[in-house]
């Protein structure tokens, strides 16, 4: 009887054990929601760290990306000045040309092959009548340079422009455009020292005597003559201008735009000593060399 009683107490205190356990174990579909809340609150615990960090990063590749954008615009510039300096470069090479009775589209597509430079062909030659490829071209030269080829090949109503890799053939009016405006300094020119004239001639002896007599009211020098009076042939800003539109002109060079007074598009004015002009390139080197010379 009491091992009876024993064994009840056994399996009473093994029972009570069991329940407790099964209720700290979750089972059943409540046990899963609970892990997964648990999960995703364990997922979601760094996120408020990341959302902070989120706008640093964006920064820094904004950063990144605009410095890569200026490494890759000064790339360009410096490709397009290397590459328009190898064209005009090349421009000035003196090949050997031999063509008769050859169309001047082909003699010109000859010139872009063997110089290596590309030939472009404007469309506003075809808006204008202008068919190169039916006028036909007769030259044998050598010792000069593509650029003058070109220039002994185009009919006078063609015009030209270097650009980076490649030679723009196009009408006469359009190879002026874009025009650029420049400012020169024409102060040195019209300054002009005096030609003093009519003044006494005089022996050393005679200025030692005229310095010991100065008590007498005379002067040391005598009289110097006043300057000439103006004979003409005095600078002025328009004596310059005019000069410079009589040699710097369209029919010396086709690279040079017309006057505005000739019905061009170049002007010239002056402006307090200094001269404001529009023109092609060409032109501007024109006008440099003659304003070095008047100076």
């Amino acid at each position: 009887m009491k091992r009876w009683t024993i064994l009840a107490s056994l399996l009473l205190v093994v029972s009570l054990v069991g329940a407790r356990a099964a209720r700290a174990i979750p089972t059943g579909p409540s046990s899963g929601r609970a892990a997964a809340l648990s999960g995703s609150e364990s997922a979601a615990a760094p996120k408020p760290a990341q959302a902070q960090q989120e706008p640093e990063t964006s920064a820094a590749t904004d950063a990144a990306a605009a410095y890569k954008a200026r490494q890759e615009a000064a790339l360009k510039v410096r490709e397009f000045a290397r590459t328009r300096r190898t064209v005009t470069s090349t421009m000035r090479s003196r090949p050997g040309i031999d063509f008769e009775r050859t169309s001047m589209k082909s003699v010109l597509m000859f010139l872009g092959e063997v110089g290596n430079f590309g030939i472009v062909f404007d469309k506003a030659l075809e808006e204008a009548g202008i068919d190169l490829e039916t006028r036909t071209v007769s030259i044998k030269v050598s010792g000069v340079s593509y650029e003058k080829v070109i220039e002994l090949i185009l009919p006078r109503e063609c015009g030209y422009r270097i650009g980076p890799g490649y030679v723009l053939i196009t009408t006469l009016e359009k190879s002026w455009m874009p025009l650029k405006t420049a400012t020169y300094s024409i102060r040195l020119a019209l300054a002009q020292v005096p030609n003093f004239t009519g003044g006494p001639r005089f022996e050393v002896g005679e200025v030692i005597q005229s310095a010991a007599n100065l008590g007498g009211g005379g002067d040391l020098f005598g009289n110097i003559g006043a300057p000439e009076p103006d004979d003409g042939s005095q600078v002025t800003p328009e004596r310059i201008i005019d000069m410079i539109q009589r040699f710097v002109r369209n029919e010396n060079d086709r690279r040079i735009a017309p006057w505005a007074d000739e019905g061009g598009p170049a002007t010239i004015t002056c402006l307090g000593g200094n001269l404001i002009v529009t023109q092609t390139d060409h032109g501007h080197q024109a006008i440099r060399k003659l304003l070095a010379m008047i100076e």
